[in-house]
């Protein structure tokens, strides 16, 4: 199995290191419209440098596609690499709108997509899941909070022009940094059914046109209530924290770490390529999915996606209260 790695920027080292490590997997091409990019990374990797994408696409001896590019760029590059057959890893957010999400569920339904949220992989997660489903002590699940607390300055934007746009970045802090956390709420606390929400810019007027700060409520299909807040106006990147409080415990986590009513259960490991708050997923995920398989499909998040586009949306309109779309495939 063959696979170029397109746009060698800090998170293309973590696919890269990934890849290496997969059996039956080859780093054969590294493309960047920056050619020293290119280069570097495809002598880095003792592979070939492609400097235009359509090239990539054309190549018959590559077989996946990682997307690491900008936000913008994700939709176009998935539907051509879709058309041309080829297996395809994205790096989140899969796409940047919802009527590009509608998109690939409707036109691409049978294309080989893995849109890339490692963090469901950590130790901690995976136990926390495994509790959630079968533990009928736990009761009813009554509440769900998420919180993070990062740190972007000026210089972080200013170093790459698409980056705190609304054309080209699509959002902020929740489509960049918080989707994770956000995701994670729903794989383990259920299907957001409406939110209502508020956005800000707090510390980088004059820098970025997107949200550094974002507040929503979130309303569970369950029926529990949530509360979900990120924001990039702190001082440092502070591990971020969820808590599920059910009936008759709360499952928390933070730091890295699962608690039941303060209790420690398991701690994720500590090895991990790139910044900590990556997790160490992603060689699991590519590697399930390269050599077992296993990995979501762009259905298997669509209520990670709708409940983004949904507090957008009400963030944009006032904190009305939105529903969260639910798509039907036909």
């Amino acid at each position: 199995m063959n696979i170029c790695i397109v746009g060698n920027g800090a998170i293309a080292k973590v696919h890269a290191q990934a890849v290496i490590k997969t059996e039956g997997v080859n780093i054969c091409g590294i493309c960047d419209v920056d050619k020293s990019r290119a280069d570097s990374g495809a002598a880095e990797y003792g592979a070939s440098a492609y400097y235009d994408y359509a090239d990539v696409v054309a190549d018959k001896n590559i077989d996946g596609i990682h997307i690491c590019t900008p936000h913008y760029l994700h939709y176009e590059m998935i539907k051509v690499a879709a058309d041309a057959g080829k297996k395809i890893v994205c790096e989140k957010p899969l796409v940047m709108k919802q009527g590009e999400f509608d998109a690939l569920l409707s036109e691409y339904a049978d294309a080989d997509i893995l849109p890339v949220l490692q963090n469901r992989t950590n130790r901690s997660v995976c136990e926390m899941k495994k509790i959630i489903d079968t533990d009928a002590n736990l009761g009813k699940l009554i509440g769900a909070k998420g919180i993070l607390t990062w740190h972007r300055t000026a210089d972080y934007y200013n170093s790459a022009a698409w980056r705190g746009t609304v054309a080209y970045e699509g959002g902020g802090v929740l489509i960049n940094q918080a989707v994770h956390l956000l995701d994670l709420m729903i794989y383990t606390g259920g299907e957001v059914a409406a939110v209502s929400a508020e956005a800000a810019n707090n510390s980088l007027r004059g820098v970025i046109e997107t949200e550094d700060t974002i507040d929503a409520r979130l309303k569970f299909k369950n029926g529990a209530d949530g509360i979900f807040y990120a924001t990039n106006a702190y001082c440092e990147d502070s591990p971020f924290q969820m808590e599920l409080k059910f009936e008759n415990a709360v499952l928390s986590y933070y730091k890295n770490a699962l608690y039941r009513d303060d209790k420690l259960i398991c701690k994720d490991s500590d090895s991990f390529v790139g910044k900590k708050y990556w997790g160490n997923g992603h060689e699991k995920v590519i590697s399930d999915y390269y050599c077992h398989n296993i990995g979501l499909r762009p259905i298997d998040i669509q209520n990670t996606m709708y409940t983004m586009f949904a507090i957008y949306n009400s963030a944009a309109n006032g904190a009305v209260t939105t529903d969260v779309k639910t798509f039907v495939r036909k």
